[in-house]
């Protein structure tokens, strides 16, 4: 093995049994100084960066993260059967591995009652979704928030529950008059079954349908399509009593989705 000698000859460190000169230690002591200066201007941008953050990759920084929370726990519990996606604009997306929706629909035809053999499914995801704690969400995401808060825009942690159908039409004799309100019976199926088990106020969810608008697979008449898609996401809100400019209020609105 080689060791350094204890002496240089002309500033140059020797190894004992090797007349090749090592690195000069001059260029040591220039490599050590430009290190720490690359390592002091790289912390000075990440601090800039961080100071100067746009409110639209403020937004898009907290649904990573809140993507990230959502996968860890699915990775720690083994719920290889959840799908978890982040959608960046819609949010983070729950929904059923299609190998299990193959084996059970979620919804029979026509109907807006859950299939009793996935309710063990769906538990897992409320318990999940109460593990992410949305009520303290917005402290969890603080360094994010504040900065949308710079141009009077808040941020609230919610669940959307989305409802869709196959495109058979109702029968006349249907319970639902047509597939929007079939869907939106099947979301709200959905979100109550979420909201028992994840212990979450009611104000945290919200529902929509969309009959067979957005079919999950070519053929719109397949069972596939009855399905539901859950969001978690941070919603939006304009803080009332602004001190900024109408037009530079509209503007940070528009830029990262707020309804205004």
């Amino acid at each position: 093995m080689l060791s350094l000698s204890k002496h240089s000859k002309g500033g140059s460190l020797l190894f004992k049994g090797n007349p090749v000169a090592a690195t000069p230690t001059w260029l040591l002591v220039y490599i050590g100084l430009f290190t720490s200066l690359l390592a002091i201007f790289l912390f000075i941008l990440t601090m800039i960066e961080l100071e100067t953050v746009p409110p639209k990759r403020a937004y898009q920084n907290m649904v990573v993260e809140l993507y990230q929370r959502a996968e860890n726990i699915k990775q720690e519990r083994g719920l290889d059967w959840l799908q978890v996606e982040n959608t960046l604009n819609k949010g983070v997306r729950l929904t059923l591995n299609p190998d299990v929706l193959a084996a059970h629909n979620l919804f029979e035809s026509a109907q807006a009652t859950i299939n009793p053999e996935l309710t063990p499914y769906l538990l897992q995801m409320a318990k999940l979704i109460e593990s992410l704690n949305l009520p303290q969400a917005p402290e969890y995401y603080q360094r994010w928030i504040r900065h949308l808060q710079a141009v009077d825009i808040d941020a609230q942690f919610f669940v959307r529950i989305e409802g869709h159908t196959d495109a058979h039409p109702m029968l006349p004799n249907a319970r639902f008059k047509d597939n929007v309100e079939l869907s939106s019976y099947r979301a709200y199926a959905v979100m109550e079954f979420l909201r028992l088990y994840s212990l979450l106020p009611r104000e945290y969810f919200t529902i929509a349908g969309y009959g067979s608008f957005h079919p999950l697979v070519e053929d719109k008449f397949s069972p596939e399509n009855r399905r539901v898609e859950v969001y978690l996401l941070p919603k939006l809100i304009m803080l009332e009593n602004s001190n900024l400019p109408l037009k530079s209020l509209r503007e940070s609105a528009m830029l990262v989705g707020v309804e205004q």
